[in-house]
């Protein structure tokens, strides 16, 4: 049985899954899943209003980690869910569960990415926004 996130929801994207994305085995690639896990980080720094393509700080990936538990085959949508995960002054941890429209009952993936906030122009981390902060800890 697989652990439930026992965070805050923050974030669920639905991507789909492109012919293309599928391997000789006849599955998505392994290499597509971080890229699937990539554009729902992205879309939920959109929805939240930071713009991390043109301030001067933002984050870099340090670490991701994926498991996979079942593979998916096309024709499917992924859905993402994002978590919030542990915060450190500079970084976040953004916990994720990969499901399909097409049977959300099954867990397909799981696993993280930890984030480090960074001054691009001095190139060293400063500590994360205090909104980003809020909204992944909102009991703080």
């Amino acid at each position: 049985m697989l652990r439930q996130p026992a965070s805050t929801l923050l974030h669920s994207a639905r991507i789909p899954v492109r012919w293309g994305d599928m391997d000789s085995y006849g599955h998505v690639n392994n290499t597509c899943y971080i890229q699937y896990l990539e554009e729902a980080r992205i879309a939920w720094f959109a929805q939240i209003g930071l713009d991390i393509d043109r301030g001067s700080q933002g984050p870099v990936v340090l670490q991701v980690q994926h498991t996979y538990l079942k593979p998916v085959v096309h024709p499917a949508t992924v859905v993402i869910e994002l978590y919030a995960g542990q915060l450190g002054r500079s970084s976040a941890v953004l916990e994720h569960r990969l499901t399909t429209l097409e049977d959300p009952s099954a867990v397909y993936g799981e696993g993280f990415c930890k984030l480090v906030w960074i001054d691009h122009a001095e190139n060293r981390a400063v500590p994360l926004p205090e909104r980003l902060r809020a909204l992944m800890n909102p009991s703080a």
